[in-house]
């Protein structure tokens, strides 16, 4: 059986790490390659250039990360929606490490420099523009689809869940950002306690 597939995700891996380490202006397949431990004209044989490579690391990541949620089914959406949010603000290393053999020391932090890094990028660069939209989409609609179903089971009061997914998906980008390009260290459990009294407001307690 070939080695071709665990070798894409070693490298997908090793440029996450190298790019939480080196941002994306000053990252190179030379980094990429001291990250993965090998010569980087190995990367060629995969990928054909930097962007590439990026582009087919958060396709795969979002996937394992949101994509797997958003296919679960809903059993508690107070619950679920709770945890999606903890999930992507504070990776459980748990789950981490179901989806990456060698996840950097500081999942969280590295997590925020890879979001400001790659849609900072997007700002000039159509293909990652197109990526990041489709992402948020799909985070998005992950939360929006929670909602829903707690409207329709009773569990949250009617509210409209594309307005109130805006507000938390807000939010989270928010807490992201300000996470990563500033020394408060607070930032993210700030926001998960507005998350929690924004789900408190709209669940119903009777």
């Amino acid at each position: 059986m070939s080695n071709a597939p665990k070798t894409e995700q070693r490298i997908r891996e090793a440029a996450f790490r190298a790019l939480a380490e080196h941002g994306y202006t000053d990252l190179t397949l030379v980094d990429i390659g001291d990250e993965l431990g090998q010569n980087p004209s190995l990367i060629y044989h995969y990928f054909s250039s930097k962007d590439e490579l990026l582009l087919s690391m958060l396709d795969v990541f979002v996937e394992l990360f949101v994509g797997r949620r958003a296919e679960e089914p809903i059993d508690d959406p107070e619950a679920d929606l709770r945890g999606f949010v903890s999930q992507l603000l504070h990776p459980d290393p748990t789950r981490v490490e179901e989806v990456m053999e060698s996840p950097p020391a500081d999942i969280e932090t590295a997590l925020s420099r890879v979001f400001v890094e790659l849609w900072a990028h997007a700002t000039w660069d159509d293909e990652f523009r197109a990526e990041t939209t489709a992402i948020e989409a799909r985070v998005h609609e992950t939360i929006a689809r929670i909602l829903r179903v707690g409207i329709e089971r009773g569990c949250f009061v009617s509210v409209d869940p594309e307005l109130t997914a805006d507000h938390v998906f807000f939010l989270l980008k928010q807490g992201l950002h300000t996470r990563a390009t500033t020394d408060s260290g607070t930032a993210t459990d700030r926001v998960e306690r507005i998350t929690d009294d924004i789900i408190d407001d709209i669940s119903r307690r009777d």
